[in-house]
């Protein structure tokens, strides 16, 4: 098998930071005689244009590197299709609408399949399951435990405007991962919200306690755990098949349970069931 190079391009404050090699020759290129599984075409010629959301593990950025599961995830594909990977940074917010209007082929970070997002990306199937995890000092777990304290979570889940309307003004929201974990470490949060594999990434080296929030129908999200897909070109329905068969076959050869335990969530996580939208 051929190695595969990820030559990602990243944008951050104004400046752009090359991430290459993603566990790979940074040296090599795609191979002159490489034999693509499918056939699709996408925005740059021979190239898969993705954007990375700060929202590790699910995918972020790491020593000049895209890192995290779907990160992973996305290598493998490039790999059996002959493509080579660029990255540029974006924010939840932003990286929806970037592949809403084509500029590119799949936005990453652990996205929830919600109806909302399959109005206007098409949704891969399902990937993982996550579950809304509170991060606190005193490891709470009850939706009455949040009530009257500061909250921070990152936009763009699907569980901010049930919390927004529970708890008001004591609700920020912060554009990923990694800004919530610094306000909750520097003691300017009392409690932050996350999916899983995200709040055990923040939570490691702390002395923060994380636990799974329980089932509460004022928090719709809490009552069934979210698949997560990666968002593909609305327009692109070749691409969207191409990526469905892997993640199946990632699935059946164990791969993606390799890559779900390699970033710290349980084999349990690979088991999605039926699809659904939330």
């Amino acid at each position: 098998m051929k190695t595969h190079r990820l030559s990602a391009a990243v944008l951050a404050l104004g400046s752009a930071v090359a991430l290459v090699g993603c566990g790979s020759d940074p040296a090599s290129e795609v191979a002159a005689d490489c034999e693509p599984a499918h056939e699709f075409e996408t925005v740059a010629d021979g190239v898969l244009t993705v954007a990375l959301t700060n929202t590790p593990p699910y995918s972020f950025e790491e020593g000049g590197e895209a890192a995290g599961i779907d990160s992973d995830i996305l290598a493998q594909v490039a790999e059996q299709e002959c493509l080579t990977l660029e990255y540029e940074a974006y924010t939840y917010a932003t990286a929806v609408p970037a592949v809403e209007t084509g500029r590119v082929d799949v936005a990453v970070g652990g996205f929830y399949r919600t109806e909302a997002r399959g109005e206007v990306v098409t949704l891969s199937a399902p990937v993982y399951l996550d579950e809304l995890t509170v991060m606190s000092a005193d490891g709470v777990s009850t939706v009455d435990d949040l009530v009257g304290k500061q909250v921070g979570t990152v936009e763009g889940y699907l569980w901010v405007d049930a919390l927004r309307e529970l708890l008001g003004d004591d609700l920020r929201t912060y554009p990923d991962s990694l800004s919530l974990a610094q306000d909750l470490t520097a003691g300017r949060l009392d409690i932050g919200l996350d999916g899983y594999g995200a709040a055990a990434q923040s939570a490691e080296g702390t002395d923060l306690e994380i636990a799974v929030l329980e089932s509460d129908p004022r928090v719709p999200a809490t009552e069934e755990p979210s698949q997560t897909s990666l968002l593909l070109d609305p327009s692109n329905d070749a691409l969207a098949t191409a990526v469905d068969e892997h993640i199946a076959a990632m699935r059946e050869d164990g791969s993606l349970v390799t890559i779900l335990e390699d970033n710290g969530l349980p084999a349990s996580a690979a088991e999605v069931g039926d699809p659904r939208l939330i």
